[in-house]
């Protein structure tokens, strides 16, 4: 018979919960289109590369289409073969604030042909990212259509970005074709 004494030791006793990694601070599961939406959101005022990538598609999962970024107009030669690895270099390479908070605002928004599983999300933007790059604006300014669906275990995910000059300021494709 083998007896254990742990004198103090409370092996039964519960611990306090580990707080949650800092990978997916304040993001939700993406249970509807306004919410991934709101992640990015929160991903950019975060810089947080692998929230912002959450909000895309899975192309690993059989089936998932193929990611795909649509520039503005200015730009359509330089994304020509834009995947999601490329989209996760560009976060990257934006780095860590300068100085005051990121931002995403959006206005005009609307949801079109929404269905149970697909949906299409329009607005105006105004991207502000403080970065560390001289002479490129940190305020850019355009037009986004972006398509949804959900995947197999219904979370949803961008899969088409649309981006549209819609002033004569520089849209997010051009903060995307400089990092």
């Amino acid at each position: 018979m083998v007896i254990v004494c742990c004198g103090g030791c409370n092996l039964f006793q519960t611990r306090d919960p580990q707080p949650p990694s800092q990978g997916s601070v304040g993001v939700e599961p993406p249970i509807t289109p306004e919410i991934v939406l709101a992640n990015l959101q929160l991903s950019i005022q975060n810089h947080n590369t692998d929230n912002y990538m959450r909000c895309f598609v899975d192309t690993t999962i059989p089936g998932a289409p193929a990611f795909t970024f649509v520039p503005s107009a200015d730009f359509q030669g330089i994304f020509k073969n834009w995947q999601l690895e490329d989209e996760r270099r560009y976060f990257q390479n934006l780095g860590a604030p300068t100085s005051g908070s990121p931002y995403l605002t959006t206005s005009n928004e609307q949801y079109i042909n929404q269905a149970s599983t697909t949906a299409e999300y329009t607005a105006d933007y105004i991207l502000f990212y403080p970065h560390h790059q001289a002479g490129v604006p940190t305020e850019v300014r355009g037009y986004m259509h972006m398509y949804l669906q959900t995947d197999g275990q219904h979370g949803w995910s961008i899969y088409r970005w649309e981006d549209t000059r819609t002033t004569t300021d520089s849209t997010w494709s051009y903060l995307k074709a400089h990092f």
